[in-house]
């Protein structure tokens, strides 16, 4: 394995993605040196470092006189395993430019909790009322409903498929709600692949009966819609209904945002809200203020920055600090306030969500966004 893939293996590890069997690679260094099974869930992997330099220590002095060529040989592998995952931890680094540079670094961090980046994490609220912890639930079948099979696979993700005809003269409706500190992929029973951010939820009927495909959305919510002409696929929220046949798009409609953002990635969607109507284009984003009918469209230079979350990245495009914290205070799941006045800037870059908070505040420092966490709160100084 050279360093490249074992590098997307750690980053997989570390956002809780990683296969049984790819864990079991990233754990064996664990299994060799302490003889036990490691926290498959810890992401803390700057910890996995220190406990197998530590163990690899502990061992050469126990072992020193026993197969000393085979121990050496082990022995060293290990500790270079250790030092590129330093390495890597260590180089992970966000650029982030703002209006006026050169200010000074200052980091401050209590010996409160860490706070945890997020991770895949969600619940099925099923049409009888019962729920299923989604993280908590074994792979395979998870419930049984009327004419879909809902299973959950090995990577995480919860599938609908449709087995037969139901009973029911009423489709049921289930409901995924991710938490702050949440995200959840799932396909519903049509094909279509739904990707929840943290605080976001998707109510949808277990199967599609209708003349349309009609679901329900809150909170910020990434679609890749399976074509079929003859049954559009609508999407509502609480300030618009956006109608497809078969796209690619994003839709970010946190009730503390001022604006319902819609970005088209693929494909075509038309908005609508009262008797305002917009058609969407490839690489436009709509954009709708709670206190207006008023669709606004603008063109996205990188549409993918907007679905960044998706792919494991925070990622800021002009974007205003109180824009900035509100990310990071849904992703880690922790509230953030601000001392003194807020500055009026903008800030661009790239931050990867599976960063522990520490990295994450002594990244933002670089910008001149100074904080410091205590009592699980990020507090924003103005200096």
């Amino acid at each position: 394995m050279n360093q490249d893939e074992l590098q997307h293996l750690l980053s997989k590890y570390n956002s809780q993605t990683a296969t049984p069997e790819e864990k079991r690679v990233v754990e064996e260094w664990y299994e060799h040196v302490n003889g036990n099974e490691p926290d498959a869930g810890n992401s803390d992997l700057f910890a996995v470092k220190n406990k197998i330099h530590k163990k690899i220590q502990r061992g050469i002095k126990k072992k020193r006189n026993h197969t000393k060529l085979k121990l050496k040989s082990f022995y060293i592998n290990l500790f270079r395993a250790a030092v590129l995952i330093l390495a890597l931890l260590g180089g992970t680094y966000l650029y982030l430019k703002q209006s006026d540079s050169g200010a000074s670094t200052k980091v401050s961090l209590s010996k409160e909790k860490p706070i945890k980046p997020g991770g895949n994490n969600a619940v099925l609220l099923l049409a009888d009322g019962s729920q299923v912890i989604l993280n908590e639930a074994v792979d395979g079948q998870v419930v049984d409903q009327p004419g879909v099979k809902i299973t959950k696979t090995k990577s995480g993700e919860l599938v609908y498929r449709f087995i037969g005809k139901s009973n029911l003269e009423e489709a049921q409706f289930n409901t995924v709600t991710t938490p702050r500190g949440g995200q959840y992929h799932l396909i519903l029973v049509d094909g279509t692949g739904v990707w929840l951010n943290a605080g976001s939820s998707i109510k949808f009927p277990t199967v599609f009966s209708g003349a349309s495909r009609k679901v329900e959305v809150t909170g910020e919510v990434y679609f890749e819609v399976s074509k079929n002409k003859s049954k559009p696929f609508i999407v509502n929220t609480d300030q618009s209904e956006i109608k497809v046949l078969g796209t690619h798009f994003n839709i970010n409609a946190y009730p503390d945002e001022d604006y319902q953002r819609t970005t088209l990635l693929e494909g075509s969607i038309e908005i609508s809200k009262g008797r305002e109507k917009q058609l969407l284009s490839p690489g436009q984003q709509a954009s709708i203020s709670k206190s207006s009918d008023v669709i606004k469209l603008k063109e996205i230079d990188d549409v993918e920055a907007v679905v960044a979350w998706k792919n494991g990245y925070f990622q800021f495009e002009k974007a205003d600090l109180q824009s900035v914290m509100r990310q990071i205070s849904r992703w880690y799941d922790t509230e953030v306030s601000y001392n003194g006045q807020i500055p009026v800037k903008e800030y661009n870059g790239k931050l990867p969500r599976n960063a522990e908070v520490k990295k994450l505040i002594e990244m933002l420092s670089y910008t001149g966004i100074h904080c410091k966490v205590e009592r699980n709160q990020i507090t924003v100084n103005p200096k």
